[in-house]
């Protein structure tokens, strides 16, 4: 694969093109982003940015593009990039793909959205605009992963999605989408994922950053700012383009924390529930993974982004209040005296074999032992995962509890329905908002 392969899919492929499962993962991302990017804008820090958008990018004099807030403002093309970019990922419930560890559907359906509403396009241009971008952001992480040899979060390698999707809808000739795609690729945030992973902020997988180069560097190559190549051209990435599909291989997450946790959020809550495990009685809870999710240490979180890195409290959380949810990233939440009692008391192992399946499993065995006994999960998945997944009541459930209160929860039946609706217009799906 190099740069004029990734050109030309990302300038003719289309949904309509791929296999018929491509659609309905495409669709189903997007709704997932939408969600999570409206309830992004309800958690703490986000309106930093928003604030920064409406102000500093706000484009009175260029086109418009809509802040998914449920104020209605609109700001440019690439304030609204980096502004709901941001969102996506606030709580850390978006769309992910293990292969490339990070979070691609967030870095691409907000830039593609945008460039989608200012063009006027139809939602199947921008569905089609969203998969060149998702396809190619996650074959450009997985050559910078090869070639650099340091694991970067996703705003390194989403840029050159988000620029991807821009030019499809602004479509561009050849010359101006390579470089779209060299421009943002080159001045995309390198992302030291573990140091967000171990001293977590607002910074997260940059994914905003991502999105917003991606936008911005698509702006300069149309104007003629020249790139010089890509990654495409110096990693040996399979050209499987056109062939197999990324999108329909990552994962939809539960809960709003680290995929990496939410094995053991998930068995806690399995063995609470079968087995009526009383938190109250808990003396120790073991979990036995891989070893970058032992990284993940925070027993006393002080911001949301804290309790999202963390597997201690939303174990401990799960545990005590029997859900983790958005609910759980807040202060009252997170300074409960009996969840963070029990954080103190959830020890960590790295098991072999577990360990030896990352990436491509996420996977955890927990044991919980307690006044009456001793309680053991069997190797447990996350949700959401390929072999795993939600169902299509599960996903348009949790998408319901994203939006609310923002948006009535009837908004995302018609959301669904608009997407849909391929000759539908961008400007129908986002009336909602």
């Amino acid at each position: 694969m190099n740069t004029e392969r990734a050109v030309a899919f990302a300038r003719s492929a289309t949904v309509a093109d791929a296999p018929d499962d491509v659609d309905a993962h495409v669709r189903a991302r997007v709704l997932d982003t939408l969600a999570a990017v409206t309830a992004g804008y309800r958690q703490e820090g986000v309106d930093v940015v928003r604030e920064y958008a409406t102000t500093r990018l706000d484009g009175a004099e260029t086109a418009q593009a809509t802040l998914l807030d449920g104020s209605g403002e609109t700001v440019s093309v690439e304030g609204a990039a980096l502004a709901n970019g941001v969102a996506a990922n606030a709580l850390d419930v978006d769309d992910g793909h293990r292969e490339v560890k990070g979070h691609p559907a967030a870095v691409v359906v907000p830039p593609a959205l945008a460039a989608a509403e200012a063009v006027d396009a139809s939602v199947g241009e921008f569905l089609d605009a969203v998969l060149v971008g998702y396809e190619l952001a996650v074959r450009a992480g997985l050559a910078i992963h090869a070639v650099d040899g340091v694991y970067t979060g996703t705003g390194s390698w989403g840029a050159v999605g988000a620029a991807a999707a821009t030019a499809r809808l602004f479509e561009f000739s050849a010359e101006q989408t390579a470089h779209a795609l060299g421009v943002a690729e080159y001045h995309a945030p390198r992302t030291p994922i573990m140091r967000g992973v171990e001293r977590p902020g607002m910074t997260k997988d940059g994914i905003g950053w991502g999105a917003y180069v991606g936008v911005v560097a698509a702006q300069l190559a149309e104007a003629g700012f020249t790139g010089s190549g890509t990654v495409f051209d110096e990693s040996s990435v399979d050209d499987s383009l056109g062939e197999a599909y990324h999108v329909t291989e990552g994962y939809l997450k539960p809960y709003p924390c680290c995929r990496w946790a939410q094995p053991g959020v998930e068995a806690v809550l399995n063995l609470r529930s079968r087995d009526g495990v009383d938190p109250a009685s808990v003396e120790s809870v073991r979990v036995a993974t891989f070893e970058e999710a032992t990284k993940l240490q925070t027993r006393r979180p002080e911001t949301p982004e804290e309790a999202q890195y963390s597997y201690p409290y939303p174990v401990a959380a799960a545990l005590v209040r029997g859900q983790f949810t958005q609910a759980e990233h807040a202060a009252s939440a997170r300074t409960d005296a009996a969840t963070l009692s029990l954080a103190e008391r959830v020890e960590f192992v790295v098991d072999d074999e577990l360990d030896a399946r990352f990436p491509s499993e996420c996977l955890a065995r927990v044991t919980v032992e307690t006044a009456e006994g001793t309680y053991r999960s069997d190797v447990t998945r996350g949700r959401g995962a390929r072999d795993a997944p939600l169902s299509a009541g599960e996903r348009l459930q949790k998408a319901r509890r994203l939006v609310t209160p923002t948006l009535p929860t009837s908004a995302v039946g018609r959301i669904d329905d608009a997407l849909g609706r391929e000759s539908a217009s961008v400007g129908e799906l986002l009336e909602e908002w």
